[in-house]
């Protein structure tokens, strides 16, 4: 009899397990629907669009307030005109997130340096200084910018890498805007975009590839930079909801 109640309990626990994670993953889907509308696990707050004339929606990367967006309506990046000091002083952040001046920063190499020796450093250095010289060679060979914009270009690249964005990534896109004719400005507000994407487990690989789409698409300036914004933090919930969807198994039994 002993023997029987142990059998029926080794079959109704399971069975148990398995009810209650059926239930759970149901009331999950739900609630995920409900909350977005189509299922798709994302915010309408988190991607509000702002109108701005004309009816166009406006993107609006995530943690910047109206007040933020309210900044970026003239077409340039805080600071762009007075060149090193404040045109990239937001760094990895959308134009108008960060005043300029706010936060300057100084350091000279990615995060992740801390622990590079000398020779690595060097390396790294190395391979930024050749590249800023052959973006540097190519716009002085192609369209005229003036010396605003091409210290705009070059300050771009610098500072992007300096904020973690891989150098090559950079250096195409830099050379894709140049061929296109994109203005000194525009490319910065694109080199922004790239960075913001620095801690947010971003594949620069298949990012390069999106901004190449979008170019090819005849985007460019603002409405470029604000659609990496958006690839960005869409990838970036992307990931962060892959844990929630592991089958129930997977998340009782591990694996």
């Amino acid at each position: 009899m002993k023997t029987m109640q142990r059998l029926g309990l080794f079959v109704l626990v399971p069975a148990a397990i398995w009810l209650f994670a059926g239930f759970v993953d149901v009331q999950a889907q739900g609630k995920k629907q409900k909350k977005d509308g189509h299922g798709k696990g994302r915010d309408k707050n988190e991607q509000m669009a702002e109108k701005e004339k004309g009816g166009k929606a406006k993107y609006k990367p995530h943690g910047m307030t109206d007040e933020d967006m309210k900044d970026w309506t003239d077409g340039n990046p805080p600071g762009w005109s007075r060149g090193n000091k404040t045109g990239w002083g937001g760094a990895g952040v959308p134009p108008g997130k960060m005043k300029a001046g706010d936060q300057e920063l100084l350091h000279g190499y990615p995060p992740g340096s801390e622990n590079w020796d000398t020779g690595r450093k060097e390396e790294w250095r190395g391979e930024l200084e050749r590249s800023r010289s052959r973006i540097l060679e190519q716009m002085r060979s192609g369209k005229r910018m003036s010396q605003e914009e091409e210290e705009s270009a070059i300050i771009s690249i610098e500072r992007a890498a300096q904020e973690g964005v891989p150098i090559k990534p950079i250096e195409k896109t830099m050379n894709r805007a140049i061929n296109r004719g994109m203005a000194g400005r525009d490319i910065e507000k694109v080199t922004r975009a790239m960075s913001y994407g620095v801690d947010k487990d971003t594949d620069y690989n298949k990012l390069d590839r999106f901004i190449e789409k979008k170019m090819n698409e005849g985007e460019t300036g603002d409405d470029l930079a604000l659609s990496i914004y958006k690839e960005i933090d869409e990838r970036h919930a992307e990931k962060q909801e892959e844990p929630a969807k592991k089958s129930w198994w997977k998340r009782f039994f591990g694996g």
